[in-house]
C-alpha cells in the first residue's frame, strides 16, 4: 500500500509542525477535570495507533515524537501535556511489549470499532507517522496494512484516505 501521497505528506507536515510547537511552548493545559479526562479517553486509542507506528521500525525519530505531540495538540485543543503524552506512550510502549503489536491493534480496534471516522482518523495519523520522516520502513508499510485490516478499513477505502483531501 503506497502511503507516500500528497495528502499524507501534508498532514505529516501539519503534525510535525504542530508537535515541535507544542514542545517549544511547553505545557500546555494539563488539567484534571473531566473535559481532559474525557479528552485522554477519546484520543488515546488514536495515538497508541500512532505510538505503535512509531516504535515498529525501532528507530524513534523526533519527527515522529513531534507528529504524535502535533496529532494531540490537534486532536485535545491543547488539553493534554507533554508529560502526559510522555506516560502514555511509556504506557503503550509496555503494552506493546507484553502483549504485542497484533495484540495490541485488535484491542484498539475493540475499543474503536463503532465508530468509522475513529477508525479512519487513527489509520490516516498512523500513516502520516510513518511518513514523518520522509522515509517508510518495510516494517511500517506492513503495519498500516495490519491497521486497515484490523479496523476493518477496505483496500479502497484506504486508497481514498491516503489520496483524496
Amino acid at each position: 500500500m503506497n502511503i507516500d501521497t500528497g495528502k499524507i505528506r501534508r498532514l505529516r507536515d501539519a503534525l510535525v509542525k504542530g508537535g515541535r510547537l507544542a514542545a517549544a511552548q511547553g505545557e500546555v493545559s494539563g488539567s484534571s477535570d473531566d473535559r481532559h479526562l474525557a479528552a485522554v479517553q477519546r484520543v488515546s486509542p488514536m495515538v497508541e495507533v500512532m505510538y505503535l507506528m512509531m516504535a515498529i521500525d525501532g528507530d524513534v525519530g523526533e519527527d515522529e515524537r513531534a507528529s504524535i505531540q502535533g496529532a494531540l495538540k490537534l486532536l485535545t485543543d491543547g488539553m493534554v501535556s507533554n508529560e502526559h503524552l510522555d506516560g502514555m506512550l511509556a504506557d503503550f510502549d509496555t503494552l506493546a511489549r507484553q502483549e504485542g503489536v497484533e495484540a495490541r491493534l485488535q484491542a484498539i480496534g475493540n475499543k474503536i470499532c463503532r465508530d468509522r471516522l475513529d477508525r479512519e482518523t487513527a489509520f490516516s495519523l498512523a500513516a502520516a507517522v510513518a511518513m514523518a520522516d520522509g522515509k517508510v520502513a518495510e516494517e511500517e508499510s506492513l503495519l498500516v496494512t495490519s491497521i486497515a485490516e484490523w479496523f476493518g478499513i477496505s483496500t479502497r477505502r484506504c486508497d481514498e484516505l491516503l489520496s483524496s483531501f
